[in-house]
This record gives structure tokens, sequence and C-alpha cells, in this order.
């Protein structure tokens, strides 16, 4: 009776497609995304995009910064800022992961400085951007340029342990110049560091957060946004495949058979949906904005404009997969398939800056990716109003297209 059984089983899962990619296809496929995204924060496939403002302009400022470029850990920006303030706009608009401001030259050592050469500045929004480049930079000064590491550090020995003669610091300088030189190819034209025993030296990369625009932390108002479209998304195809039920039952037939047309009823169900999207985004936002502090800071019309737009988006898809389906389980098959790929690379369930570049740019494909983006610029970024509604027009133009594409599949397919 086993073997019986066990065929029976098999067979039906072979004749059914959906329930082999649910099992095979799609668990891999799920693995492959989240070892990326988890792989590449641990190695140089993150590759953090690094603004630069270089305040001091000298010779060794200029060739840190040239290293840090050249050393493919980072990515550069379309342009650098040009003053400390736009430095910290880069940041704060996503046109940088992190910034470093150079404030001081870090061959130029006196002891006692109080003050950090080099200042990552960071967002709360992106937490591990700012230790990572932090991190990163601190390498790329020990591995490229290892006479300022040295300089540095010989200034904390004399300092804390033991004070070197002139003779004795004029040899250091003259060892590190060397070093210099070997690891520059090229002769030197700045001054040794200054040594006096007056303490230790600050930290020569020092990190720092941009202010926060509420008293919410990041997490929660990211995962505000990333939350509401998945559960959209499942939400809208629950709702859309009524249209499965009806086709298959003759419903449908009979409403057709009288002054009804089917544009009208998908346009009925359309309505539904995009409303019942909205109330379940408020709910969320009430939620957030009730335990957590989430505001909206008196941007009511855009957050208005991005929930319809991501509820009509939603629903578009929901009506176009349970169109495109002859039964439900073909339709929650695919929909689970598309919904937690989509949700993975759109940055629903991990942030997508943490990515791999390749799998941020492909992530631009799922409708997620917009949505977040658009709430996180409006609730943390305090981005313009021109700015988001490219974003709105996206999810428009997916609702559309989606909405005409169900009612020309309705139209070519048979009831039963």
């Amino acid at each position: 009776m086993r073997l019986p059984v066990f065929r029976v089983m098999l067979l039906a899962l072979l004749r059914d497609p959906g329930a082999l990619v649910l099992a095979f296809i799609l668990p891999p496929l799920v693995y492959v995304v989240f070892a990326s995204i988890f792989a590449g924060t641990s190695g140089d496939e993150l590759r953090l995009r690094v603004a630069i403002y270089d305040a001091a302009d000298t010779e060794t400022t200029r060739r840190l910064a040239k290293e840090i470029r050249d050393d493919g850990t980072f990515r550069g920006t379309e342009r650098e800022p040009t003053s400390e303030a736009e430095l910290s706009d880069f940041v704060r608009q996503d046109l940088a992961d992190a910034g470093l401001l150079i404030r001081g030259d870090p061959g130029i050592v006196t002891s006692g400085d109080s003050r950090s050469p080099l200042l990552i500045i960071g967002d709360a929004a992106k937490a591990m951007a700012g230790p990572i480049a932090s991190g990163q930079i601190q390498r790329i000064i020990n591995e490229r340029m290892p006479d300022t590491a040295w300089r540095r550090a010989f200034v904390d020995i004399e300092s804390t342990f033991v004070s070197l003669t002139p003779e004795q610091k004029g040899r250091v300088d003259a060892v590190l110049e060397t070093i210099k030189r070997e690891s520059t190819d090229q002769p030197s034209d700045e001054d040794g560091a200054e040594i006096k025993n007056s303490g230790r030296t600050a930290p020569i990369v020092e990190r720092t957060d941009l202010e926060k625009p509420m008293k919410a932390s990041a997490a929660v108002v990211y995962y505000a946004g990333a939350v509401a479209i998945m559960f959209l998304m499942f939400a809208s195809l629950q709702g859309a495949m009524q249209i499965i039920d009806e086709r298959r039952s003759g419903v449908m037939d009979r409403l057709l058979a009288g002054s009804a047309r089917r544009s009208s009823l998908l346009a009925g169900k359309f309505a539904f949906l995009i409303v019942q999207g909205f109330l379940q985004v408020s709910l969320i936002f009430a939620a957030a904005a009730l335990l957590y502090d989430v505001n909206l800071g008196g941007r009511w019309t855009m957050w208005v404009a991005i929930s319809l737009a991501a509820s009509a988006a939603a629903a578009g898809v929901g009506l176009l997969l349970s169109a495109a389906c002859s039964t439900r389980e073909q339709a929650q098959t695919l929909s689970t398939f598309l919904i937690l790929i989509a949700s993975a690379i759109g940055g629903s369930m991990v942030p997508r800056y943490l990515m791999p570049p390749w799998l941020q740019d492909v992530g631009w494909i799922a409708p997620n990716a917009w949505v977040v983006e658009a709430y996180h610029g409006l609730l943390w970024r305090n981005t313009p109003d021109a700015a988001l509604w490219p974003l709105i027009g996206l999810m428009l133009t997916l609702a559309v297209v989606s909405f005409t594409a169900s009612t020309a599949l309705l139209h070519g397919r048979p009831s039963r």
C-alpha cells in the first residue's frame, strides 16, 4: 500500500507545474538572493557609495582620496560635493551611502590632537554603512599609506611610553619618509610630524550620523513602507482571485448576459481593491504613528498620493495574475513565487543598500523598490515632491498596464 500511495503523490506532483516550481525552484532561488545579500555585507561585494570632500587639500589628503577611489571597495558618486554642507546633503538624499570629510592632514600629527582628521558622515537609516566605511578606510590607510599610519603610531608611543631625543625623532622621520617613497614610488614634499609629549592623539577616523528627522528609529520608518507594499500584494491577490471563482462557477457568464461588460466588472473590482489597500496602508501607518512616533511632517497630500498609487499597482498586479491563471491553486503558487522574489530584491525584507550593486540594479524591476523608496524619501529624507512623482508615475503606469492586460486576457479566455 505504501508504494502505490507514494506513486500517486509523485504523479500528482509531476503533473502540477506550480507545485514543482514552489517545491524545487522557489527555495533555491530565494536562497541565492539572500546569500548574495548577506555575502556582500561581509566582503567587497557590498561596495558602498562614498562621497568625498577634501577640506584640507594637501598632498597627503589628495593621495588618500585617490587611494580610496582606486581601491575598488567603494563606488563613487556621480559628482563630488563641493562643501561640507553638500556632503551631508548627499548622504541625507541617498546620493551616497556615507560621506568622508577630510578635515585635516592625517600625515601631519601633533601629540594631543583632539580632532580626528577624517570624519565619516552616516545616516541612521543605513546603520551599517558608517562602520563599514570607517573600517575599510582604515584598512586602505594601513595598506596603501603605511607611512601615515606609522607616523601616528610613533606619536602615541612617544607620548605614552618614552620621550624621544631629537636625534631619535630624526631617525623616525627618515624611516617614515623611506616607507612613503616606497609606497608611492615618488619623492615626498611634506614635512614630518612634530612630536610633542602632551597626550595621545585622536583616532585617525571618527564617525557621526546626521540628525534624525523624527523620534522614531530609522528601521521603524523604513519597514512601515516595506511591510505595507508586501502585504498589499498578498491582500490584492486574495481579493482578485474572486475572478477565478466567478469564471469557473458561471457567475461571470450570467453577469455578462445582461448589460454588464468585462471591463466594467474589472473596474469595479479594481476600485474595491484600491480602497481596501488604502485602508490597509492607513492602518499600518496609524500603528506606526501611535506606537513608534512615526509622523508625516505635514506632508499628507504626498502620503495619500503614494498610498493610492501603491494600492493601485498592487490591485493591478493581483487582477493580472488572477486573469492569467485557470485555478486558485495556480494563482496562489504563482503569486507566492513572484511576491516573495519581488519582496526580497525590492527591499521589503532587507534594505537594498546591503545588496551587491548588481542586485540593487535588478531590484528596480520590483514595484516594492518604488514604494519603499517613495515612503522612505517622504518620511526620512524629506525628499522634495518633484523627486517623488516619478516613483508615483511608475506605480500608476504598472496599474494601468496590468488592468489593461487583465481585461484583454479575460476577453480571450473561456469561462470554465
